[in-house]
């Protein structure tokens, strides 16, 4: 490397270079690189090889370490939506949050769910990234899933299943779907479900 990039190397600080290197191993996985070398994310990171075991004991600390960045990313995503705004108007605010979260998962989740079989440290951070998602469904559609007078787990399930990446993911890579026409999908299954049995039940497209 030149002298310019070595200059800003010296210039960081420790965090800095730490955060850099978790930047770089998450930019190759987006880019679909699911397995790059040291080398390649020492040199996304403008870094040495040698830096990343300063600051990570091992490729796994530096995966989990990726994995949580990813995780608090994902959850500023997440929004509290308003329970009392009509059903049509939430159904539209989490569509387009579960878009945004599809965006932003897209090719870490795959990466994700693999490691997630051996790294209990990175399937915990999944779930607990999850969890948060399922909370804030759970207060957006509260009186849907209250009808009964209990909390509906069954139907809850359901709709985090529907908003979720696997169901996103098969409209997407699997049918070729564009952003838009994958929402347009989830927004008919998300829709069908709350509108079942719902009084002043509206059509939908």
């Amino acid at each position: 490397m030149g002298e310019g990039t070595t200059g800003a190397r010296r210039r960081r600080n420790p965090e800095q270079t730490r955060t850099a290197i978790i930047d770089a191993l998450l930019a190759a996985v987006k880019e679909g690189v699911f397995a790059p070398t040291a080398k390649d994310i020492a040199q996304r990171a403008g870094a040495s090889e040698r830096s990343i075991f300063v600051h990570f004991p091992g490729i796994d600390e530096l995966r989990v370490a990726a994995v949580d960045r990813q995780s608090e990313q994902v959850e500023a995503l997440i929004r509290t939506i308003d329970p009392e705004l009509p059903l049509d108007a939430r159904i539209d605010l989490v569509v387009e949050q579960s878009a945004d979260i599809f965006a932003l998962q897209r090719n870490p989740r795959v990466l994700g769910l693999l490691e997630s079989h051996s790294l209990p440290a990175v399937d915990a951070r999944m779930r607990l990234t999850d969890s948060r998602i399922r909370v804030a469904l759970e207060h957006a559609f509260r009186a849907e899933l209250s009808r009964t007078g209990e909390s509906d787990e069954e139907l809850l399930d359901t709709i985090d299943a529907t908003v979720g990446w696997p169901f996103r993911h098969h409209l997407v890579e699997r049918r070729g779907l564009s952003r838009a026409a994958a929402s347009a999908a989830v927004r008919r299954a998300l829709a069908a479900l709350l509108h079942a049995d719902h009084p002043g039940r509206s059509d939908f497209g």
